[in-house]
């Protein structure tokens, strides 16, 4: 893909000023647009924006940065490339604040400038293929008014949310565009603007069928003042989102309006898919650490990728001495059976030399002079398996497709490289179990924040009470893993949420009599989700008792 007539929008960090001028002309020399701030914080405001193509980090120590502006940093790479430029190389496991980004995202501060443009250039190839799409559906039976409302909308959205790739359809009749969107003819909208006078239907009418067939769809109403009661009306019972008067006289405020109400959708969507990735990881590490064997725990991993990723072939290489074998694989053809030598093939000499992750479209994406390797016409990650110094081996996925909109995505990405490193920590960690314990806190713990970030009422709430909890329980003098135990249980007291669904943890209103009984029951859930892992017990017991009068 093409990004020469794309209009690149770069936030940094940690540059410029003296460190990496080079770096920052070289961007603007491409004729893309940097903006230098002064710390990781307002880098991590920017970020949320929807403005920005690239992030740039450049630090001394990665593990030393903000923990909640890292957070908000990584929560964004879907939408946004995040690269970090450390002073020395460090691996993911090194950092675990950086455990949702992958191996691919760190690099020397000292890299030579043209390799690190190649790197920014390809993550944006990534990016824009891989682009939020996003529907814009505009009703009013004056037909002129719907052509110049989308020319309009289109004009300044494309300069105010880059990130997203917007579609815009438009219906003079309310009632063909109910029918279209019921019949799936149209896509689900994320936004839906109607007039409200209508012949056909009014528009508070449509608004209010569109609503209750996709909630999360934002519904917008062009009035004039004479329909202001209904409008308020609407807004009260939930079914508009935001209302304007008509005519639209400060078009860029409307498209600012129209730019949030799509914001507030893409996090909602986002932050369902997280959740149900989450759920998965959550899912493999409860698997994975009941294995007794190497060979079971590889064997889990395959199934768990093939199952997530439907990609064309899995295999996962080990390192045994000086050699690299197939151990575990799934749909490979008759050369690479297990036990087959692979390390003297062009991919595993890269992945294996750099220590980082690598996606090709083929084999003239590696610059190792080695053998072709045997999925050269498919489009392959190749992901490390690292822990600490050791690299026992690497997790080679290929898919069906070389071009760069069917290439693994960010979030494809991020989840393998995830399954890497707790497979990693799994073959490490038959001696040492305490590493995987943490992960699965930690996965956990950002499950929570998923479910938390969705509502702006209980956003940060587990950290206030594992903070507030840990302090006082010091203050009584309870130390060692009694304390340790208190922390945990505060971090994970509200983890039975995660199964309930939106409209209860959403809803803005009083809960009637079932939902009610439905949100006494996280308690009991919290102790079902914790029942299998002996290590919390303890946490447990407090996390089931904690409504307890």
């Amino acid at each position: 893909m093409d990004i020469n007539n794309r209009k690149i929008r770069v936030a940094a960090t940690g540059v410029g000023n003296g460190c990496r001028n080079d770096l920052i002309e070289a961007m603007v020399a491409e004729g893309w647009t940097v903006n230098v701030v002064s710390d990781i914080q307002e880098l991590a405001a920017l970020a949320v924006s929807g403005e920005y193509h690239l992030a740039l980090i450049g630090c001394q120590d990665p593990r030393e940065m903000p923990k909640k502006a890292l957070r908000t940093l990584i929560s964004q790479q879907t939408d946004m490339s995040v690269v970090f430029l450390a002073s020395k190389a460090y691996d993911i496991a090194e950092c675990a604040l950086l455990m949702g980004a992958t191996s691919d995202q760190i690099h020397k501060l000292d890299m030579p400038t043209t390799e690190l443009m190649e790197v920014f250039q390809k993550e944006l190839q990534s990016i824009f293929s891989h682009q939020p799409e996003y529907l814009i559906v505009c009703v009013d039976d004056d037909r002129d008014f719907l052509a110049s409302l989308r020319a309009s909308l289109s004009s300044h959205l494309d300069k105010i949310l880059p990130g997203f790739a917007l579609n815009f359809e438009t219906f003079a009749n309310p009632q063909e565009a109910l029918d279209e969107i019921k019949t799936g003819a149209t896509s689900r909208p994320a936004v839906i603007i109607s007039d409200q006078i209508m012949p056909e239907m009014q528009g508070v009418e449509l608004l209010k069928q569109i609503k209750s067939l996709y909630p999360e769809t934002r519904c917008v109403l062009l009035t004039g003042h004479a329909g202001l009661d209904s409008a308020v009306a609407a807004i009260n019972e939930q079914v508009l989102d935001k209302y304007f008067f008509k005519p639209v006289n400060d078009p860029v405020d409307f498209a600012n309006s129209i730019r949030h109400l799509l914001l507030e959708h893409h996090l909602h969507t986002r932050a369902d898919t997280q959740r149900n990735h989450l759920m998965s990881q959550f899912e493999f590490i409860r698997i994975i650490s009941a294995a007794k064997t190497i060979d079971k725990a590889l064997s889990v991993t395959i199934d768990f990728l093939r199952e997530q990723m439907h990609p064309q072939q899995i295999m996962i290489a080990l390192a045994e001495g000086d050699n690299c074998t197939v151990r575990a694989g799934s749909d490979l053809p008759a050369e690479l059976s297990i036990g087959t030598e692979v390390g003297q093939y062009s991919i595993f000499k890269e992945v294996f030399g750099h220590r980082q992750l690598i996606v090709t479209c083929g084999e003239s994406d590696l610059s190792s002079d080695a053998n072709p390797h045997p999925f050269a016409s498919s489009s392959v990650i190749a992901v490390p398996i690292i822990w600490g110094d050791v690299m026992p081996g690497a997790i080679l996925m290929a898919s069906r497709s070389r071009t760069w909109n069917r290439m693994f995505t960010r979030d494809q990405q991020m989840m393998v490289n995830f399954i890497a490193d707790i497979t990693a920590m799994t073959i490490s960690s038959f001696e040492d179990r305490r590493a995987l314990e943490d992960v699965y806190l930690g996965t956990m713990a950002t499950l929570m924040e998923t479910v938390e970030a969705k509502d702006i009422y209980t956003r940060g709430h587990t950290d206030r009470v594992t903070e507030l909890t840990t302090a006082f329980a010091k203050i009584l003098g309870i130390k060692g893993e009694q304390l340790e135990n208190i922390r945990r249980a505060a971090a994970l007291h509200d983890i039975g949420k995660i199964a309930l669904p939106d409209n209860i943890i959403l809803k803005p209103g009083p809960l009637n009599a079932l939902e009610r009984d439905s949100m006494k029951e996280h308690p009991a859930r919290a102790d079902r989700i914790l029942q299998h892992l002996k290590f919390l017990d303890s946490v447990r017991i407090i996390a089931r008792a904690h409504h307890e009068e």
